[in-house]
């Protein structure tokens, strides 16, 4: 989808079930439909405004309390629920208590949003409080406990779609590339015609054809049952990170109005560079894939 030029991939393809499938009859029909069906938006609160103070819960009787703060949660202001990354606590053996995803209602009593702001791509984030904020446990995704993996699966997913969407950038713009190579240039022939230009332009295509061979390697695998997630984080960098590079040559080739507002390079631009911090930023995620092979023995090439 991306490859057509069309910004707003999620907007034409729609919501996936992420986390919340096979979540229970309550979450399907409050949660997950009303989300597929366009009815409800979510937005995943996973980064803590303060590690040494992480977002945790407390039982009190069938329900938790829910207390923390949440930043850099996308799409906050205008979702009706978040998928929110806590540590529930107990003092009592019989209650369960760990790592855990629930579900709590944006408008409910002590939750609130603050230092709204806006990334260069145009995406609203902003920045979240839960005080003491009553939730079901209905509303728990999953078991307490596990709530890691399905965080992770839900940064695997995330991070999957960079690359696939990046990816997509990168052809739309190759193609817009090719077709101003072919066009008539004010110096009587074409640009396409001059070496330096189709030694860049041939870079480019290299560039594409890799990102789109390493999406659909990592896919494959994710397809076959492997569980890919140091795949998925090289797939991310890797993709993000040579389709700036593509893009930058695009804009170099065109000239400087290709970064005049309403140029589709100039929005390009800006979206790929936010892309490379968005699910994690590349060097943080080059450290995670290091890590995964030298710790924990993981990672195919």
């Amino acid at each position: 989808v991306a490859s057509a030029g069309i910004e707003n991939v999620s907007d034409v393809i729609g919501p996936e079930p992420g986390m919340l499938l096979g979540s229970g009859k309550h979450i399907e029909e409050h949660f997950l439909t009303p989300m597929l069906t366009g009815i409800k938006r979510a937005c995943f609160a996973f980064t803590e405004l303060d590690n040494s103070n992480p977002t945790i819960a407390k039982w009190d009787g069938d329900s938790i309390l829910v207390r923390g703060e949440k930043s850099y949660v996308s799409g906050a202001q205008i979702s009706d629920f978040i998928l929110v990354v806590l540590t529930v606590t107990s003092d009592e053996e019989t209650l369960p208590s760990g790592p855990a995803v629930a579900i709590v209602d944006r408008n409910a009593d002590g939750v609130s949003t603050s230092d709204p702001f806006y990334s260069i791509d145009g995406s609203g984030h902003c920045e979240i409080t839960f005080d003491d904020v009553k939730v079901s446990s209905a509303n728990i995704v999953g078991e307490v406990g596990r709530g890691m993996p399905k965080a992770i699966d839900n940064l695997v997913r995330e991070r999957l779609e960079q690359a696939a969407t990046a990816t997509g950038m990168a052809i739309y713009a190759t193609n817009l590339i090719t077709k101003h190579l072919e066009s008539p240039h004010r110096s009587g022939g074409k640009l396409g015609d001059l070496e330096g230009v189709r030694l860049r332009y041939a870079d480019m295509r290299i560039q594409s054809f890799a990102a789109r061979a390493v999406l659909y390697r990592v896919a494959r695998l994710l397809d076959s049952g492997y569980e890919a997630f140091n795949e998925v984080t090289t797939a991310k960098v890797f993709c993000t990170e040579t389709v700036s590079t593509v893009i930058d040559s695009s804009v170099q080739l065109v000239g400087g109005r290709a970064l005049v507002n309403g140029h589709p390079l100039e929005s390009l631009y800006r979206r790929i560079r936010s892309m490379r911090l968005a699910g994690g930023a590349s060097d943080i995620l080059r450290l995670g894939v290091s890590r995964g092979v030298l710790e924990f023995n993981t990672g195919l090439l």
